[in-house]
C-alpha cells in the first residue's frame, strides 16, 4: 500500500512539475530515441531518489544520489546496444535524473492520494447547489439541480471511458450530489437557529454566574438567609440590561433560561463557600494556617535563590512579627491565633525552603552530565536534561567512541558571556567531548547538534572559542534549532555550545533562496562579511580586493596594526584617495605581498578579483602552496549544484558569494 501511495505521489509530482516548470521537461524531445528512453528512465529514478533523501533527512544533492555510468549500463542492459545508443541513453538518463530529483526535492509537499472522484465531485457540487438554492429561496429539490446524465458525460468526458466506469460514475455522482445538496440545504436553513440557541445559552450562563456569585457572597456577609431568588432580576430587567429585545427570539429565550439556572447554582455555591471559609478562619488553629502558608513561602524563596545562584541559607529571609502580621492581616485576630500563626509560619518557611533547595539542587546535579558509548552504527545522545542532543550518523567514526555531554551549572568565571545589550541567552551551556582511542573518522560527515528552541529566527547556536562566541550555521524549525559540527573539532578535545538570540541579526532580502545563503548569513552574523548601505548583500556581483582582503583579515586574524609604519609610504601611490579608507589593511597586504603596486604606481584596491588572484591570495594566507581554487569550485558544484564561471576561465571574476564560501569551506 505504501509503495502504491508513493507511486501515485511520484505521478502527481510529475504532473505538478509539468504545470509549474514546463521548461524542465522539454529536453527529452530534442534528441534521438535512446536519449528519450534514458531521459524517461532517469526522470523516474530521480524522483524516487529525491523522496528517499527527503525521508532520510538528507541535504539536496542530485549529483551524489545519481547512479554511476557503469550502474546505469548494467541496470538497463545497455551492453547489448550499440555504443551510440548507449552514450545517448546515459546522457538522457542523467538529464532526466537531475530534473526529476531537483523538481521533486524542491516540491516535497506535492502529494496525491487515491480519490473516488465521482463521489467527491458529486458531493461538493451538491453542497454548492444546496446552499445556492436555499439562499435563492428555492425548494429543497435536488433533482432540479443535479446535471443530467448527458451533461455529466459531456462535462467529465466520460465518452472516453469504458461503459461500466461511465455508468458507475454517473450513479455514484448523483447519489453523492443528493447527499451533499440536502446536507447543505438543511445546514443553511437550521444552522442560524442552532447557533443562536447555543450562543444565547452560553452568554446567559456567563452573566448568570457572575451575578449569582456576587449576590451569594453579599447575602452571607449581610447575615441574610440562603434565598437565591431574593435579588434575581425579572425577565424584563434582564432583557433591558442585555438588550435582548434587539436579538433573535431563540437567543433571548436561551439566554434567560441559562441565566437563571447559572445564577441559582453560583449563588448557592458562593453563599456556602463564604460560610465555610469564614468558619475555617474562625475555628482553624493559627499554627496550622501559619505553617501551611510558611511552607509555600519557603518553597518560593528557595526557588528564587536557586534561580539567582545564591547559597542554601534560609536565614537570609528572616521575618519580624510585625512583617508577618502586616502581610497576612492579623491585626484583628485573637491573640492566641496570631501567636500560633507566627510560630507555624516560621517553622513552615524553614522547612519549605530547605526541602525545595536540597531536592532541586540534587535533581539539578543529577541532570548535569551524560556519558554514552556509541558504536560504529551511530546513535542519538541526549543531554541528561533532554534539552540538547547529538545525532551521530553511522560511518562518521570507524570505531566505538565515548560521548560526554556536561551541562555547565552556575556562573563559570572561565567563560565570558556575550554582551547582554545584543545577545539573549536562550539555553544552558553544554560542554561536549568525544573520546576515542583511534584516529579514524570521516571528516566529510558532520555531527548534528540540536537544542530545544521556541524563539525568533534571530536565534543561533554558538561555539565558545578563544574567549569569544562564534555563530554556527543554524536551522530553526517548530520546536528546535540545529547546527552541524565537524566531528574532528570535539574528538579528544571539548567544545562548549549554547543558543543565543542576536537582537541585531538580520538577513538581507537578496539572499532568499541563494545557494550560499547559509555561509553568507554565518559570516554576516560573525561580522566577517558586510552588506551594502541599502542592506543588500549582492551575492552574485564580483568581489573587490578591499572586500576580500577585509574578510580574510578577520578570518585569518591578521595583525594589520603591525604595518602602521608602512602606511605613510602608501600616500605616494597615485590612487591613494581610494586606498585611504583601508590604509592599515592595504599597508599590511602590500607588506605581505597580497597587494602589489603596479608600474603605474597604483594599487587598485577597489578593482574586481579574478579567480587566479584569489587563489594566489589564499595560498599566501594559508601558507599552502597546494591550495587550488579548482577544489573549491568542485565542492560548490557537488554540494551546492552551482557551476562556477572559473570553469570557463580563471581570469573571470570571483563573486562575493563564492569568496565567502571559499573562506568558510577552507577554515571551518
Amino acid at each position: 500500500m505504501e509503495r502504491n501511495i508513493r507511486l501515485i505521489s511520484m505521478i502527481t509530482c510529475l504532473f505538478y512539475g509539468l504545470m509549474l516548470f514546463p521548461a524542465l521537461f522539454v529536453n527529452a524531445a530534442n534528441d534521438n530515441d535512446a536519449y528519450k528512453a534514458g531521459y524517461s528512465s532517469g526522470l523516474w529514478e530521480g524522483i524516487d531518489a529525491a523522496y528517499s533523501d527527503l525521508e532520510d533527512v538528507k541535504s539536496k544533492n542530485y549529483y551524489k544520489a545519481m547512479p554511476k555510468d557503469a550502474d546505469i549500463i548494467a541496470n538497463y542492459d545497455l551492453d547489448k546496444e550499440t555504443s551510440t545508443y548507449r552514450i545517448n541513453f546515459v546522457r538522457g538518463f542523467k538529464d532526466g535524473f537531475r530534473e526529476g530529483y531537483n523538481t521533486t526535492y524542491d516540491n516535497p509537499k506535492v502529494e496525491a492520494k487515491p480519490t473516488n472522484y465521482d463521489e467527491a465531485l458529486g458531493y461538493q457540487m451538491g453542497e454548492v447547489s444546496g446552499y445556492n438554492d436555499y439562499y435563492a429561496g428555492k425548494s429543497n429539490k435536488w433533482t432540479n439541480a443535479v446535471p443530467s446524465t448527458t451533461k455529466l458525460i459531456e462535462m467529465f468526458q466520460l465518452t472516453n471511458e469504458p461503459n461500466a466506469y461511465k455508468n458507475s460514475f454517473v450513479t455514484n455522482f448523483k447519489a453523492k450530489f443528493q447527499e451533499g445538496y440536502e446536507t447543505a440545504y438543511r445546514k443553511a436553513k437550521y444552522e442560524p437557529f442552532k447557533a443562536a440557541i447555543e450562543r444565547g445559552a452560553a452568554d446567559g450562563a456567563k452573566f448568570g454566574e457572575i451575578l449569582g456569585a456576587n449576590w451569594g457572597r453579599t447575602d452571607y456577609y449581610s447575615s441574610s438567609i440562603n434565598q437565591w431568588d431574593r435579588d434575581l432580576p425579572s425577565d424584563d430587567e434582564i432583557k433591558s440590561v442585555f438588550l435582548l429585545d434587539n436579538d433573535l427570539d431563540d437567543y433571548s429565550k436561551a439566554f434567560l433560561s441559562a441565566f437563571k439556572e447559572s445564577y441559582r447554582i453560583k449563588y448557592e455555591e458562593a453563599y456556602r463557600t463564604a460560610n465555610v471559609n469564614y468558619n475555617l478562619l474562625v475555628f482553624e488553629k493559627g499554627y496550622s494556617h501559619g505553617k501551611n502558608i510558611g511552607l509555600v513561602k519557603g518553597e518560593s524563596l528557595a526557588r528564587i535563590d536557586l534561580l539567582m545562584g545564591k547559597s542554601n541559607d534560609e536565614n537570609r529571609h528572616n521575618f519580624s512579627d510585625n512583617n508577618i502580621i502586616n502581610e497576612y492581616k492579623l491585626f484583628n485576630e485573637y491573640e492566641k491565633y496570631r501567636e500560633g500563626f507566627i510560630s507555624g509560619f516560621r517553622e513552615g518557611t524553614k522547612t519549605g525552603y530547605m526541602a525545595v533547595y536540597q531536592s532541586s539542587n540534587f535533581e539539578n546535579f543529577m541532570s548535569k552530565a551524560e556519558t554514552q558509548v556509541v558504536s560504529i552504527n551511530g546513535a542519538q545522545v541526549l543531554s541528561r536534561d533532554n534539552k540538547m542532543s547529538l545525532n551521530i550518523d553511522k560511518g562518521i567514526f570507524y570505531n566505538d567512541i565515548a560521548v560526554s555531554i556536561d551541562r555547565l551549572i552556575g556562573t563559570n568565571m572561565n567563560i565570558k558571556m556575550p554582551s547582554k545589550d545584543r545577545y539573549v541567552k536562550s539555553s544552558e551551556l553544554y560542554n561536549i567531548r568525544v573520546a576515542s582511542s583511534y584516529d579514524g573518522l570521516n571528516r566529510d560527515k558532520p555531527i548534528k547538534l540540536s537544542f530545544d528552541y521556541y524563539g525568533p529566527q534571530s536565534g543561533g547556536i554558538y561555539k565558545y572559542l578563544n574567549d569569544n562566541w562564534y555563530y554556527l550555521t543554524s536551522k530553526i524549525d517548530a520546536n528546535s534549532i540545529t547546527a552541524f559540527i565537524n566531528p574532528e573539532s570535539i574528538t579528544n578535545s571539548s567544545g562548549t555550545y549554547a543558543v543565543f538570540i542576536d537582537t541585531k541579526a538580520w538577513n538581507p532580502d537578496d539572499l532568499r533562496g541563494h545557494w550560499a545563503k547559509d555561509e553568507i548569513v554565518t559570516y554576516l552574523r560573525r561580522g566577517i562579511a558586510g552588506a551594502f548601505e541599502d542592506n543588500t548583500f549582492r551575492p552574485d556581483i564580483p568581489i573587490t580586493k578591499a572586500q576580500l582582503l577585509s574578510s580574510m583579515s578577520k578570518v585569518f586574524k591578521w595583525d594589520i596594526k603591525s604595518a602602521e609604519k608602512e602606511v605613510a609610504a602608501l600616500q605616494k601611490v597615485a590612487d591613494y584617495k581610494d586606498v585611504e579608507p583601508y590604509k592599515e589593511l592595504a599597508a599590511y597586504c602590500v607588506k605581505k605581498d597580497y597587494l602589489k603596486v603596479s608600474p603605474e604606481n597604483t594599487i587598485r584596491i577597489n578593482s574586481q578579483v579574478s579567480y587566479k588572484e584569489a587563489e594566489a591570495m589564499m595560498k599566501l594566507a594559508m601558507g599552502n602552496k597546494n591550495f587550488s581554487w579548482a577544489g573549491v569550485a568542485e565542492k560548490i558544484m557537488k554540494n551546492k549544484d552551482k557551476r562556477s564561471a572559473s570553469y570557463d576561465s580563471m581570469d573571470e571574476h570571483i563573486t562575493r558569494a563564492e569568496a565567502v564560501y571559499m573562506l568558510y569551506y577552507m577554515t571551518e
